[in-house]
């Protein structure tokens, strides 16, 4: 007898204990419905599937006509589907709204600090440009046109006693 009153009373310690799970709030209540409504989906897309083929395979042993049961079979592969993509659209918004993504604190700008303990490189201020450098003297004139001629090659000016042209190699007899 004595032990039956400590264990009534320890029960009540243990269920203290127990957390119960966090209700999805107001907003998401509609989302949760939608979950199970996919996962309800899923299931009888699955047992249309199974019962559909094992019904073919029946009535087919027993030679009926097959004609109505066909379509079943894509339509139950068409339920699996739109029950497969609901419940996992909805299973990622509601764990998306149960446990929002926590804001990371920005980063700090790494330093490419050297080993052993070095500083990085220090910032120069910026440099002024160079004075401007004065223009250089204007080329020489060209020799007059009675000394030179144009080479009937390249059109490059060459001297009248050349024997060849030094751009293009042409050969001249005289």
């Amino acid at each position: 007898m004595a032990s039956t009153a400590m264990a009534e009373t320890a029960a009540p310690a243990d269920d203290s204990k127990k957390e119960e799970p966090k209700s999805p709030p107001a907003h998401m209540r509609d989302e949760v419905l939608l979950k199970f409504v996919g996962t309800a989906t899923l299931i009888l897309g699955i047992v249309l599937l199974v019962s559909s083929s094992i019904a073919i395979a029946v009535l087919s042993i027993l030679k009926y006509e097959l004609g109505a049961w066909l379509p079943i079979l894509p339509l139950s592969l068409l339920v699996i589907l739109v029950g497969g993509l609901v419940n996992g659209y909805f299973r990622k918004v509601i764990d998306r709204a149960m446990h929002p993504k926590k804001e990371e604190p920005p980063r700090p700008p790494q330093y490419g600090f050297m080993y052993p303990y070095q500083m990085p490189a220090p910032v120069y201020p910026m440099r002024m440009p160079n004075p401007p450098v004065a223009m250089p003297r204007p080329a020489a004139p060209l020799p007059s046109a009675a000394k030179n001629r144009f080479c009937i090659m390249c059109g490059k000016q060459i001297p009248m006693e050349a024997k060849f042209c030094p751009y293009c190699r042409h050969a001249y007899t005289a």
